[in-house]
C-alpha cells in the first residue's frame, strides 16, 4: 500500500487506498440496487399476492436511486462487518472453525452481521412496498418476529455474496480462469442465497403487511423474481467493487 507520507504519491489517493476496503462495498452495493430495483419491488407485490406493479424504465431507475443510499450503508455495513466478525471468529475460536470449516463459518459471521442489521432491513424492506414507506412507517410495525424472519433471509443473503469468490475459485478449476466465471459465481451464489432465505424474506413482507403466513406455498411468492433480482444485484455488486479496489491498486 503507498505510504501517505510517500513522495510518489498525493495525500487524497493515499487516503482513498486505505479506505477503498471500507467504502467499494456501500458504493458498490447502492450501484448494484439500481438495476436490480424493479425486480425486488416486483417481488414484494408478488409476496402479498399482488400482479408485479406497472412501472416505466424511468420510474423503476428512480426507485433504485432512491433507494440507493439506504442499501449502500446496509449492504455496505453488512459486508464489512461479516468480513470483520469472520476473521476475529476464526482467531478467537480456531479449533472450532478450522481451515476446512470455511462454509460454517462464513454461514457463522452473516448470521450475525444479518441479525445486528434487522432493523434496517425492514427498513429498506418497506422501501420496496408500492408506494415506497417511510423509515418511520417501517420502525412503527417492527417486531421480534419480523427480526426473526430477517436474520434468516441475510445469513442467507450475506453468505450468498461473501461465498461468491471462493465458489469462482473452485469453478474455474474446471471453466477456466476468466472474468465470465467470476460473474457466473457471483450470479449462481447471489441467486441461491436469495432463494434460501427467501421464506424469510416473505414472512416478513407479509408480518409487515399484517398478513398471515399460512403455507409452504405462500412462503415461496415471488422468489424466482426476487432470485433474478438478487442476481442481477450480486453480479452488479462485484462489478463495482472490482472497478473501485483497481482504482485503489493504482495508488501502489
Amino acid at each position: 500500500m503507498t505510504s501517505l507520507t510517500s513522495s510518489n504519491s498525493s495525500p487524497s489517493r493515499g487516503v482513498w487506498s486505505s479506505a477503498s476496503p471500507y467504502m467499494a462495498p456501500p458504493v458498490a452495493a447502492a450501484a448494484a440496487i439500481v438495476p436490480a430495483y424493479y425486480d425486488m419491488a416486483a417481488k414484494s407485490a408478488m409476496q402479498k399476492g399482488l400482479p408485479p406493479p406497472s412501472m416505466t424504465f424511468k420510474a423503476a431507475v428512480k426507485g433504485g436511486l432512491e433507494t440507493a443510499p439506504s442499501v449502500g450503508a446496509l449492504v455496505g455495513a453488512q459486508m464489512v462487518l461479516q468480513g470483520r466478525v469472520e476473521q476475529g471468529l476464526a482467531k478467537t475460536f480456531p479449533n472450532l472453525f478450522a481451515e476446512d470449516s470455511k462454509a460454517s463459518l462464513t454461514l457463522a459471521s452473516s448470521a450475525l452481521a444479518g441479525g445486528l442489521s434487522s432493523p434496517f432491513v425492514a427498513v429498506y424492506n418497506g422501501k420496496t412496498m408500492t408506494p415506497p414507506w417511510s423509515v418511520r412507517e417501517s420502525l412503527s410495525k417492527f417486531s421480534l418476529k419480523q427480526a426473526g424472519a430477517i436474520t434468516l433471509q441475510e445469513t442467507c443473503f450475506v453468505a450468498g455474496l461473501a461465498a461468491a469468490d471462493p465458489v469462482a475459485k473452485q469453478m474455474k478449476q474446471t471453466l477456466g480462469d476468466n472474468k465470465a466465471v467470476d460473474y457466473l459465481a457471483a450470479a449462481s451464489t447471489g441467486a441461491l442465497g436469495s432463494l434460501a432465505g427467501h421464506p424469510g424474506n416473505t414472512a416478513l413482507t407479509r408480518w409487515q403487511n399484517a398478513m398471515a403466513v399460512d403455507s409452504l406455498k405462500t412462503l415461496s411468492l415471488g422468489s424466482l423474481r426476487k432470485a433474478r433480482g438478487n442476481a442481477v444485484f450480486a453480479v452488479a455488486y462485484k462489478l463495482g467493487k472490482e472497478a473501485l479496489y483497481s482504482t485503489a491498486e493504482g495508488e501502489n
